[in-house]
């Protein structure tokens, strides 16, 4: 393994985050020494590190957040305010300007060399300062050799094979020896996985790191999170044999991409991923099942959704492995917020970041199994008929879920519980944000109504759902709306939490040796907290295809679609997709219903929601390098199809 260096030179630090402790900006520093003459200088230089985070959760400068889930309803290259991260969802990256290009920090993003350069800059010089306990000081060696890991890692999932750098170059090094060459994956995976390794011996348990002053540093629990699903991704298709990139062969020779399928790969990322759920079960992670006080005299119906929106939303909860606290908590919040009541400004609560209808298809029927696939939603038409307006309106026992007395269509019926805790929609309940009275005697509740000038939908100006739909599960049920404003409830978006951990350990299990009690088991803990029974149960009693869980690509398929239901929204599948080489959905093209329909039977037209067609090929599994980087370093070959 080639270890390359970077060119040390005087640095102007900077620092943007969202997290009181690590918002710490620092002077310029002049010198080298100067930095790392005291405790007090020394830290602020570990907080640089720390700076140069991706901003995951950002609803428009993560590309992680614009997958085949949403879509925005700005559709044309530069027409409008446009998020960077839109632009990739629909085809539009470039080869002379990348969109959030984090090889060289333009264009919405954070440059991750930069960042590493930091990190390297920390490990070179730490023993510099004077006043710092050894303890400390193998503290924060071990949260910066995570952070070089993870701004690796990062790179590796953008831009494929890069090189390694594991040290800096002095400044008055030659040019041909800052020609840098990319180096195959497989070494690439190994690096990152040392580095880890390395950090873990130095890092504290969760427990130790103070939520008041502390909360969003590096802590064990997340290095051995982090470790599982770096090589779930070295195992994963993308990575694991991909003939495709066959042609990916340096001016050395260098094969970049393993042709071989290594299915022991897979065995090594299920080790990792037992370990890390065995510490965090030791340390006290649970997948949240807290009733929040507001209600606990409420249905149950209305305790399980809230239950599972407040898994992401309840600030440092004993499911949340990794949050983040550097992204626009109250720009999401804004983002993905239906109004369920009149107001003055309908930016206050914008509604853009809309889910399309083929991921509203995703979430389950009530009987836990796919809607294609449910023998009752075949038996009664449902599914055909799906997109109709159902002829008879909310009866009184489906009061708890839409509207009483109200028409929407069949697909808004007899769904599983997280589809109604994520996802707003025409006349459907809208539970919270500040009404939380449903009894017999009493009834405040509010419900969405997106169909034209309604109060959810399109009223004139910027603020509306192109899609006709919402994410409730990414804003807390305890904002609140007035005609004037929305108030929000922080939380640090979650990077890795439990359930994430969960799934990825049933997959690798399943790719290891197929479907067995454990895989069900891990799945099955998942689904029984959003009130579903376990696979094989619902499988084998509600689905035209009860063999489904019995076979390896079988368990496959289930495992794909719980991650896509589980994880929805948090960034997870826009990686999920590409690791296994399933790019292809996104040439599905979004759909939605017709926003300016005024009447059901105008709104619920299926409309196509991009102005110019999609279009995903090989090429865009990962970023093209900036075309005048390689006329500067003609090492440094592009990715294949750019």
């Amino acid at each position: 393994m080639k270890k390359i260096k970077l060119i040390l030179a005087v640095i102007t630090i900077s620092l943007a985050s969202c997290s009181d402790y690590l918002d710490v900006v620092p002077d310029n520093v002049a010198t080298i020494e100067y930095a790392f003459r005291s405790r007090n200088e020394a830290e602020k230089y570990l907080f640089s590190c720390y700076s140069y985070r991706p901003e995951i959760g950002s609803v428009d400068l993560d590309p992680a957040m614009a997958s085949d889930e949403t879509f925005k309803r700005y559709g044309i290259n530069g027409a409008g305010q446009v998020w960077q991260n839109t632009l990739i969802a629909r085809g539009f990256q470039s080869l002379t300007s990348p969109i959030l290009n984090t090889w060289d920090g333009e264009n919405g993003s954070e440059s991750a060399w930069r960042g590493i350069r930091e990190c390297n800059i920390f490990l070179e010089n730490i023993d510099l300062v004077p006043d710092l306990t050894e303890t400390e000081k193998k503290r924060w060696i071990g949260e910066v050799k995570f952070l070089k890991a993870y701004y690796h890692f990062y790179l590796l999932k953008c831009y494929g094979p890069i090189p390694i750098v594991d040290e800096n170059l002095p400044i008055y090094s030659k040019p041909q020896e800052v020609q840098i060459y990319r180096e195959p994956v497989d070494e690439v995976f190994a690096y990152i996985v040392a580095l880890l390794t390395e950090s873990i011996e130095y890092l504290p348990n969760a427990v130790e790191v103070i939520e008041g002053t502390e909360a969003g540093r590096i802590d064990k629990l997340i290095a051995l999170g982090v470790k599982a699903k770096v090589l779930t991704f070295a195992a994963s298709p993308l990575f694991n044999g991909n003939t495709a990139y066959a042609s990916m062969v340096d001016n050395k020779g260098v094969q970049l991409f393993p042709q071989q399928y290594d299915e022991s790969k897979w065995l090594l990322a299920a080790e990792a991923c037992k370990e890390a759920i065995d510490e965090c079960h030791a340390q006290g992670k649970s997948l949240y099942d807290l009733v929040d006080p507001l209600v606990l005299d409420a249905d149950p119906v209305f305790k399980l959704q809230t239950t599972y929106r407040q898994a992401i939303t309840h600030r440092w909860n004993q499911e949340l492995i990794w949050g983040n606290t550097r992204y626009n908590n109250n720009f999401l919040a804004r983002s993905t917020t239906a109004r369920i009541i009149r107001m003055e400004n309908v930016n206050n609560a914008m509604t853009e970041y809309a889910p399309t209808l083929q991921f509203v298809e995703k979430y389950y029927s009530d009987n836990g199994v796919p809607i294609d696939e449910d023998i009752m939603w075949r038996s009664e038409s449902w599914y055909q008929d799906r997109y109709k307006v159902r002829a008879e309106p909310a009866q009184e026992d489906e009061g708890k879920r839409i509207e009483e007395g109200k028409y929407t269509v069949n697909l808004h019926f007899n769904r599983e519980p997280r589809f109604y805790a994520s996802i707003g929609f025409d006349k459907g309940i809208y539970y919270g944000s500040g009404y939380y009275q449903f009894n017999d005697s009493q009834r405040n509740v509010k419900y969405a109504d997106f169909l034209k000038g309604g109060v959810s939908g399109f009223q004139g100006g910027s603020g509306y759902s192109i899609s006709g739909y919402s994410v409730k599960k990414l804003h807390s049920f305890k904002n609140a709306q007035t005609s004037t404003s929305i108030s929000t409830e922080y939380f640090p978006f979650p990077i890795l939490r439990l359930a994430d951990l969960y799934l990825l350990y049933a997959e690798t299990l399943n790719e290891t040796s197929g479907p067995s009690d454990e895989v069900y088991h891990y799945i099955d803990l998942v689904r029984s907290r959003a009130g579903l029974t376990g696979v094989k149960e619902s499988w084998s009693n509600y689905s035209i295809n009860p063999n489904k869980p019995n076979t390896k690509e079988g368990l496959r398929a289930i495992i794909h679609q719980e991650r896509a239901i589980e994880l929805a929204f948090e960034g997870k599948r826009f990686w999920d997709i590409r690791r296994w080489k399933e790019i292809g959905v996104m040439n599905n093209q979004p759909k939605g219903w017709n926003v300016q329909g005024q009447t059901p039977e105008e709104f619920y037209k299926i409309t196509l929601l991009p102005q110019i067609p999609v279009s995903f090929t090989i090429k865009d599994y990962f970023w093209p390098i900036k075309e005048s980087n390689l006329a500067v370093n003609p090492n440094l070959i592009q990715n294949y199809g750019w």
